[in-house]
């Protein structure tokens, strides 16, 4: 008796609505769960998204200024001036060099008109033990006193830095500003190498204060609720957004690659922390964030989510007693009424309740009869596309006749009259980009289904329209309304321009539409649609955001027009010659006023004409490109895709822009190709005129009038125009050469004709054998005298 009445509740429709209505309760339990863990891994996703795109943006704008530091220290580094200073060894007094030094103060000043946004910069002179600012020099003890003193670095800290061995890199360093206030700032150090090891002759260090790094930042989350880290390369902290210091546990291990995040432990408190590395130099931009910062909406969603459940399970629990009862004595009385009639008793087959059996049919039946229609649909929809393009292209099956085939896809003709739309899809790209989520064979589907059902919903406005994608374009066979007073021709062009409008307006889709004549047949479809495609032709002429009608075009084509186009062999001449030189502005010109001739008339030139006319300007482009270059050509080796996109435009006027972009390149190489032959060819006539200057002195260095003046007079030039072209040129003075030539003559008849000084002087264009001999010691270090006694001996 028990396991019958076990069996029984194992099948009855009670234990069904039970755990029905369990399932029904636990629901909301379970999707709350998933929303919660969905929702937490979601917002960490976007906080740490959304911190690592703020410490990019604080990476970009603090690279800029510490690239900035870097330059003007090239720049210093690399100023003649300074290199004077510090690597020449012609100061033979100490005071020697002092007007040198006020020169550098000087170009120092230069430098800080050009650097305004850097606070102050220095330059350590190691030999004299000296700084040197704009338009000042200053002792290191002074220096030390006035820039650094009182910040926490000693002097002897300082110094050492100063000098210490190939140094290069960023350090934090106190420095008192102009008002004297004791600040925090960066300092970019780079000492002057002389060599491998040894110490340096001086030292460059620019500052910026950390108040001007910290400013662009004190508005971002990072300023505000944690704290902004800036490290060298030995994770040495350069600047921080907060007074604290660093907790001992701070994990520097952690900031090895390029960016990451990393957690630890302050205080008890945990931390996260974000880190990337500066793309222009080895300083890391650091944030460092309270975990509890980032979760304060994730508790909230927690705390939400707890109370959902709780209300879920209390109201699930007496909405299950109150249905459970109120619904199980129906039951009952059904199950006793089919037990009354049953032969079994009541019982129930093993599958499950009579509910069950009942809802599986259901399902079932349904399931089929939905696929059913699905699939009549979709093979309905698919057999009247085939249908429509075959007979847009005359290609009918003939064994159907064609009253049955249009009663079986529904296309009962409401008159004869027919005419053919055809749309031309210039670009899917800003289409495709507003929708996200879905791949490209998705967003190509509901492209299709957008353009399509719009067209079709505008003609069967007032007539009747059938919208197919037919060889990458999409076509509308338009049927008229019978007994409509309006002209067929405007109805098509209003239909058109409202299609073209509102699809470019709510969905950033460009069309071409193309429109035939009306035909009063079913048999004119076919040749209603070859007239589209040939309006769609002229969209090379007319660009591509027209509405081109076949009858307008066609009444043009009819009128005398023009039996070539205009571009004489004088005006492409012209045109290849101002390529030649460079003359953008007249190669504009003549490319404007060519293009203006052909296609601003009416009527417009016929297809074949106007591709023969744009192939002509692509071929002279090239031919121009090629004259002036060697063999292929260095312009389209360097631009090898110019060509290609140009013989791709769709209309003339973007073929006219293309040209006049590729104008701008070939004028801007053609031009500077002149300026380096005429600056080669200036480099070849200055190398002849200090050839022969040289070949002047080699010839007359014995005349003791030899001189600058002497120089100029032969030259027909002016004699500080020569000096300065020939020291230009060489490097050295005209007066020190002719000194140098004299005394390498001297030395050869002092050795080859065993002459005196006296005559040797005389023989080399010295008047004074005492002036002979200093210029002699001069150069070679030793007097005439003992140089004889040295080669004699």
């Amino acid at each position: 008796m028990f396991w019958k009445a076990f069996r029984f509740r194992r099948r009855s429709v009670v234990l069904t609505w039970l755990l029905s209505y369990l399932a029904v309760l636990l629901l909301p339990v379970v999707i709350s769960i998933i929303v919660y863990n969905s929702s937490s891994h979601t917002l960490e996703s976007e906080i740490h998204q959304a911190n690592d795109a703020q410490l990019k943006q604080i990476r970009e704008m603090m690279d800029n200024q510490f690239q900035s530091m870097e330059r003007l220290s090239f720049e210093m580094m690399w100023n003649v001036k300074i290199q004077d200073l510090l690597y020449s060894n012609k100061y033979r007094f100490p005071n020697d060099h002092r007007y040198d030094l006020f020169q550098v103060t000087q170009d120092l000043k230069l430098y800080k008109s050009s650097y305004p946004f850097l606070d102050s910069f220095y330059i350590y002179y190691a030999s004299e033990d000296m700084l040197l600012l704009p338009g000042v020099t200053w002792s290191s003890t002074l220096g030390y006193q006035q820039m650094h003193q009182g910040g926490g670095v000693t002097y002897e800290q300082w110094n050492r830095l100063m000098k210490q061995i190939d140094y290069k890199g960023y350090v934090a360093m106190p420095w008192l500003g102009e008002d004297g206030i004791l600040k925090k700032a960066v300092a970019f150090v780079k000492s002057y190498s002389t060599g491998p090891g040894q110490e340096p002759l001086g030292t460059n260090v620019i500052l910026l204060d950390q108040s001007r790094i910290l400013k662009p930042i004190s508005n971002m989350q990072f300023y505000k609720e944690g704290q902004v880290l800036i490290l060298n390369k030995n994770n040495e902290v350069l600047v921080s957004s907060t007074e604290g210091a660093l907790a001992p546990e701070f994990p520097y291990d952690r900031l090895e690659g390029n960016s990451g995040l990393f957690y630890f432990t302050k205080d008890g408190q945990k931390m996260e922390g974000l880190y990337i590395h500066s793309a222009l130099s080895e300083l890391k931009y650091v944030s460092v964030i309270p975990s509890r910062l980032y979760w304060k909406k994730a508790e909230q969603v927690r705390n939400l989510t707890y109370m959902s459940i709780l209300i879920s399970l209390a109201g699930g629990i007496v909405l299950t007693y109150f249905f459970l009862r109120k619904n199980y004595v129906p039951v009952r009385q059904l199950m006793q009424a089919v037990a009354g009639n049953n032969h079994n008793g009541g019982a129930v087959g093993e599958g499950g309740n009579e509910f069950h059996f009942i809802e599986q049919s259901i399902h079932k039946t349904l399931r089929e009869m939905d696929k059913y229609t699905a699939q009549m649909k979709q093979q309905r929809h698919v057999l009247r596309s085939h249908f429509i393009g075959r007979l847009l292209k005359g290609k009918l099956d003939t064994s159907v006749p064609l009253d049955e085939a249009l009663t079986a896809y529904h296309m009962q003709p409401l008159s004869d009259d027919y005419a053919v739309m055809l749309l031309y899809l210039k670009e899917r790209g800003a289409f495709f980009e507003s929708i996200q989520g879905m791949d490209i064979g998705d967003k190509d589907m509901l492209l299709q289904f957008i353009v399509t059902n719009v067209v079709e919903e505008l003609a069967n406005q007032k007539h009747r329209g059938y919208a197919v994608e037919i060889d990458e374009t999409f076509a509308c066979l338009i049927n008229f309304r019978a007994g409509d007073g309006e002209s067929r021709e405007e109805e098509l062009l209003r239909i058109a321009r409202e299609a073209q409008q509102f699809l470019l307006q709510r969905y950033q889709i460009h069309l071409t539409l193309s429109i035939s004549s009306v035909h009063s047949s079913m048999s004119g479809v076919s040749e209603a649609y070859s007239e589209a495609l040939v309006a769609m032709e002229y969209k090379l002429v007319m660009g591509t955001d027209e509405i081109l009608a076949y009858p307008t075009i066609r009444k043009e084509s009819e009128a005398d027009g023009p039996v070539g186009y205009y571009y004489p062999l004088a005006v492409e001449q012209q045109w290849m010659n101002a390529m030649k030189i460079g003359d953008l502005d007249r190669a504009k010109e003549l490319l404007d006023d060519i293009i203006a001739r052909n296609f601003n008339g009416h009527p417009p030139l016929s297809i074949p004409l106007a591709k023969c006319l744009l192939f002509n300007l692509a071929s002279t482009m090239v031919k121009t490109t090629n004259e002036i270059g060697d063999g292929q050509g260095p312009f389209l080796r360097n631009h090898p895709k110019s060509i290609e996109q140009l013989l791709s435009c769709e209309s003339v006027k973007e073929m006219q822009g293309m040209l006049t972009e590729m104008l701008e390149k070939v004028c801007s190489y053609t031009s500077d190709k002149r300026q380096q032959n005429i600056q080669q060819a200036r480099q070849e006539t200055l190398k002849g005129l200090v050839a022969e200057v040289t070949a002047y002195i080699e010839e007359h260095y014995h005349d003791a009038n030899l001189n600058i003046s002497m120089i100029g007079e032969h030259m027909d030039m002016k004699a500080t125009y020569v000096s300065k072209l020939f020291k230009d040129q060489t490097g050295g003075g005209l007066l020190e050469f002719i000194n140098k030539v004299r005394i390498e003559k001297a030395k050869s008849m002092i050795v080859e004709q065993k002459k005196s000084v006296t005559d040797v002087a005389a023989l080399v264009g010295f008047n004074d054998p005492n002036a002979f001999i200093r210029t002699f010691k001069k150069y070679e270090g030793i007097t005439p005298g003992k140089y004889k006694e040295a080669i004699q001996a």
